[in-house]
């Protein structure tokens, strides 16, 4: 392997951790809280055990299928070119425009706080989150690396900001506040995981870094290991002093300003204003990482005939799946909302990372250990999804109906595409799928 193209550990490690540790967590946070409250750190270290047996089903995978491909790869080799595979595909494609959307959403929040409007107002978070789709789009568009020079800058910073907001806050916090009495009942909390799990969905691009490296067999595991383990002490010791540092009705209620009503409860307005300024920044890069990368996607789901060919169509620096990504996503920002399209988001990556596990359990025969751990990870997966399909069959119905919509049209776009454009779907490597 050329030594220029080669990614080492620490690399991937950091590949890794910056994929995981974005923007989401400021709105994750809240939105988690709403459902399980002072148990909100339980449901993030539930959620990491669930990122790490998933982690160990793309580690047998990446190691065997060492490709740029990910997700989309693993799909076709463990069900084959076809309807499945392509639908499942769509389906990937569909959780990161969630995942843009809903980033999108809390930069609207963070934004109009900023700009000092007060109280509730949906339709200028709306309008804000919006014009920030529209402006990083021509961006693109237009060439411009503005943004994307500043992606990893403002992920180390994001990282140290946070791991910092940790341990300060550990001087305000109220230990009883934590209490076991003070939890809600079982099923608000398992039910977040679904939610507390999108926050941990960026391990995957570590499996996309085999290729690459030297030796996958045994850097692949050490890199997506540590990745997830560092994620999980930081979102489990943010969630805990926040947890014990404000009341009850602040952790509940709050929703995506959690972390800076928080700042502001231990450290006064600079606290909150410091924390608010970095919510913008990170979400800002964050959507911009988002649109570039849902590009990739676009076009290589294009290329391999999963989307139609328009998506891979150039367009001055960009591709037109660009301005339908985008397009998509403004339609999901102006009608959905935020603590919706997080729901939807969770729910949608858990199905997609489901089929992988599955396809690993397909695949890997070579050990009782691996299978046994894989069928463990289809387990949590599945569980997670079950529990959160009842919760929100009771509460928020129209959030599950949106969610099957998109499954089902996931499906019906890929059989429509095969019917109609006899496309064959192609593998990364097609002659050995």
């Amino acid at each position: 392997m050329n030594q220029k193209t080669s990614i080492s550990v620490k690399g991937a490690i950091g590949l890794g951790v910056g994929s995981m540790v974005g923007a989401g967590v400021f709105a994750l946070m809240g939105e988690a809280a709403r459902m399980a409250g002072s148990a909100v750190w339980a449901a993030f270290l539930g959620a990491g055990v669930v990122a790490l047996l998933t982690g160990y089903s793309f580690v047998q995978l990446g190691v065997r299928y060492p490709s740029r491909g990910g997700v989309v790869e693993y799909l076709v080799r463990a069900y084959g070119a076809g309807w499945f595979s392509g639908g499942s595909s769509i389906l990937f494609y569909i959780a990161q425009l969630i995942g843009m959307s809903m980033i999108a959403l809390a930069f609207g929040t963070y934004a109009s706080k900023l700009i000092g409007v007060s109280g509730e107002s949906l339709l200028i978070e709306r309008l804000l989150a919006s014009g920030l789709i529209i402006a990083l789009t021509w961006l693109n568009l237009a060439g411009s690396k503005l943004v994307s020079k500043a992606q990893s800058l403002v992920v180390l910073g994001n990282l140290a900001l946070l791991t910092l907001f940790s341990l300060a806050l550990t001087r305000y916090a109220e230990p009883a506040r934590l209490a076991l009495d003070s939890w809600p009942s079982g099923t608000p909390v398992v039910s977040s995981l679904a939610l507390t799990f999108f926050a941990f969905t960026g391990f995957a691009v570590v499996s996309n870094a085999a290729e690459d490296m030297k030796n996958p067999a045994r850097d692949l595991p050490r890199a997506m290991y540590t990745s997830i383990g560092i994620v999980i002490t930081l979102y489990v010791t943010l969630a805990l002093a926040t947890t014990a540092a404000v009341n009850e009705k602040t952790l509940t209620d709050s929703g995506a300003m959690l972390l800076i009503e928080a700042a502001r409860a231990g450290f006064g307005q600079v606290g909150y204003t410091l924390l608010l300024v970095s919510a913008v920044i990170s979400t800002t890069t964050c959507i911009n990482g988002g649109l570039y990368g849902m590009t990739n996607i676009t076009y290589t789901l294009a290329e391999k005939g999963q989307l139609p060919s328009r998506f891979s169509m150039e367009i001055r620096a960009s591709t037109r799946g660009l301005t339908i990504s985008a397009a998509l996503g403004l339609i999901m920002v102006n009608f959905l909302t935020l603590t919706t399209v997080a729901s939807l988001g969770s729910a949608t990556s858990l199905m997609v990372y489901s089929l992988v596990n599955f396809g690993a359990y397909r695949l890997i025969r070579d050990s009782r250990k691996s299978r046994g751990l894989i069928l463990l990870s289809v387990i949590a997966c599945v569980t997670a999804i079950g529990v959160w399909v009842m919760y929100t069959l009771r509460t928020s119905p129209g959030s599950l109906w949106i969610f099957l919509f998109f499954l089902v049209s996931a499906f019906v776009a890929e059989g429509l595409l095969q019917r109609f454009r006899q496309r064959k779907i192609l593998g990364w490597s097609d002659r050995d799928v």
